[in-house]
């Protein structure tokens, strides 16, 4: 079984950069693949570029377990992948930020819940469809249930609520699985049951965050700030690769630490607290990154960028369910 790695336009066809597929020769291989991935796929195919162990292909050239088989479209070098791979669900994660900071600068209390709540929705819809691009089965219905349940019973009930809303996410995804017999396998409960958790305590803990128990209410606009820099210059970096000296994990880290401390100093808050919690939020944002590209590809690999148009709210999500218990300790 050969190694495929797929790039630019071919990568967001198949929802993956990287498959494993079965051929005795080159051309067994790319054949194979335009069958699993469709019409459009084989279209774009037809115009790669076809590479086998760092050397360029022939279709007859015999392929032996562990090797590796590149297909790179024409638009897959320099400048051109910048544009040539440019989907419009990209523009997604930054179109639900800005709804979350227009919801956050408004101050109604139940419309920044409400946007949490979409907005954790269509980051497990997402998730919901590389998982099926995968075959697995996976239960998004209970996963935006625990995100509704948790702005509600974080609203009504504090910190407690939100004790309960994460017991709730474990306590849906199982019984998803006990009333639907597709969901009754680990392939589906374990990362269900994560992303239940990721939603409901994401939600729960920025609703809290604003709230009357949150130690600084304004703690919100220094998360928001220091998430949405970190995230979108780091996927900058990740975009023009080529930069020397700069990779995404510790720019993304940078400047969260940097947006956090900056932010809170001409805010007149904690500096000191806010440094803190722009550590917190640097580490939650680049294991973020990690946790991501396992529920979507299986593997951890945090060299390769996670397919899906939703990715840059893993981290985002792993970083928002523990922010209003790191200001809660260190505020």
């Amino acid at each position: 079984m050969a190694t495929v790695r797929l790039f630019a336009r071919l990568r967001e066809l198949a929802g993956s950069s990287r498959v494993e597929i079965d051929g005795a020769t080159v051309g067994d291989v790319v054949n194979a693949a335009a069958e699993r991935f469709g019409t459009e796929f084989a279209a774009t195919l037809d115009t790669a570029r076809v590479w086998l162990n760092g050397e360029e292909a022939d279709p007859t050239d015999p392929v032996s377990p562990g090797d590796e088989i590149a297909l790179l479209p024409p638009v897959s070098g320099g400048a051109a992948t910048v544009t040539g791979s440019f989907s419009p669900g990209a523009v997604v994660p930054g179109l639900v930020a800005l709804v979350l900071v227009l919801l956050n600068l408004r101050g109604d209390e139940a419309l920044w819940a409400a946007g949490l709540v979409a907005a954790a929705g269509v980051w497990a819809i997402d998730i919901a469809a590389r998982m099926e691009l995968r075959g697995r089965a996976f239960p998004a219905i209970a996963v935006v249930a625990s995100a509704v349940v948790g702005a509600v019973l974080s609203s009504a009930m504090g910190a407690v609520g939100m004790t309960l809303a994460v017991a709730f996410a474990v306590v849906a995804v199982l019984s998803w699985g006990v009333f639907v017999a597709g969901y009754r396998s680990v392939d589906a409960i374990a990362p269900g049951a994560m992303v239940a958790l990721l939603a409901s305590s994401g939600v729960s803990s920025l609703v809290l965050s604003r709230s009357e128990t949150s130690p600084d209410p304004e703690a919100v606009d220094v998360f928001l700030v220091s998430v949405i820099l970190a995230l979108a210059l780091g996927a900058l970096v990740d975009r023009f690769s080529q930069i020397p000296f700069l990779d995404p994990f510790t720019v993304t880290a940078v400047v969260a630490i940097l947006a956090a401390v900056l932010t809170a100093f001409f805010r007149d808050l904690d500096v000191a607290g806010y440094l803190l919690v722009g550590l917190g939020l640097a580490v939650t944002l680049v294991a973020g990154r990690g946790l991501g590209g396992m529920l979507r590809t299986g593997a951890v690999a945090l060299t390769e960028t996670a397919p899906g148009f939703m990715v840059p709210f893993d981290g985002a999500l792993l970083a928002a369910s523990l922010f209003f218990p790191v200001i809660r300790l260190v505020l």
